[in-house]
Order: structure tokens, then sequence, then C-alpha cells
């Protein structure tokens, strides 16, 4: 009873100030409270974890989820068309000899197998779930953003133009602007 008569006698003009401070740190935390988003950072060029990736953003794109895919270093080798070696300085030639040429040319990151490994998952993956080559067309189809590490391009000598899909070439700074503002991150290595 006297917890009631106390707040019978605060000012109507104290709660209207504590209200419109709480009204205030609402808006604040709702600035804060991150998109409805999925960022996907990934660095392995690995078959299994490539494989990951794409079946995690577009089960977050079947969910109504915003996803975007940050590419750097291996991980560009999932999306190229494949093996460009005109018109590159030699040790970019030998990089790009060296790394897979495409998302058919990764190897599993257990039970390679010396190229054993990635037709045996293929051959178990047939009638039961999409290849990588189609899970990374339904993607770009969903509409998930890909991003590729600009200096990962200058680095290894890849072109703009070597992609099976839409890029944005940016640098980290796009990454995070992305991943920071994501409900979920993911970081593939």
């Amino acid at each position: 009873m006297s917890s009631t008569a106390a707040l019978a006698t605060v000012p109507a003009t104290s709660t209207a100030e504590r209200i419109t401070k709480l009204e205030d740190e609402l808006e604040v935390l709702k600035q804060r409270m991150p998109d409805d988003k999925v960022s996907i950072i990934l660095l392995s060029g690995d078959f299994d974890k490539a494989m990951a990736a794409f079946m995690m953003a577009n089960g977050a794109v079947a969910m109504g989820m915003e996803v975007s895919i940050f590419f750097t270093f291996w991980g560009c080798s999932v999306i190229k068309k494949g093996r460009k070696l005109q018109g590159k300085k030699f040790t970019h030639k030998l990089i790009n000899l060296m790394l897979p040429g495409s998302a058919k040319d990764l190897a599993p990151s257990k039970m390679s197998f010396g190229g054993l490994g990635r037709k045996f998952f293929n051959y178990m993956m047939q009638g039961s779930m999409s290849s990588l080559e189609e899970q990374i067309e339904i993607a770009k189809e969903s509409g998930v953003r890909f991003q590729i590490c600009a200096p990962s391009l200058g680095l290894m000598g890849f072109d703009a133009d070597e992609w099976v899909v839409p890029v944005d070439v940016c640098g980290v700074a796009a990454m995070y602007d992305v991943a920071l503002n994501a409900r979920t991150a993911y970081f593939i290595s």
C-alpha cells in the first residue's frame, strides 16, 4: 500500500520524462539490433567447406533472410569460371596453375585420395543432394550477394571478370559493414 501511495505522489512531469528517456533508450537499442541477414566469409577452397557455405546460404535465403558471401584467398576458387592464364604475369600464372580452376576442381578437405574423394562424394550426393555447381546457381538466382576480396584479387592475380556469379569487388571494410550488421556471421576456413 505504501509503494502505491509513493507512486501516486510522483509528479506527472517526472513520469513523462521517464517515458521519454525509456523511448530514447529503446530507439538506440533498435538501431543496434542486427538486421535479418547472414554473412558468410569463405576462406577455404575445399569442396566440403564450400558445400557447407552454399547450403547455409541457400537455407537462410529460403527462410527469408538476406545473405552475403565474402570470398577471400583460396575461397575465390569456388566461384571462378575456370583457369585463365592469358595476360597474367608469371607469378600469377603459377598461382592459378596451383589453384583449382573452378568449383568442379575442388577437392574435399579430408579423404581426397588423389581426386577419387571428390568423385566419391559426387556419386554419394546423386539423387539426394544438389551438386556444388547447382548450389552456386541456386544462390545466384536467389539473390545472394557475392563479395570478392580486392586484396586477394591483386595478390593472386585474379581479374574482375573471372567469376560465374556477379561480384562486388571490395575490401575488408565492406565485409565488416555487412557482417557487423548481420544477425548471424560464419567464418569458414
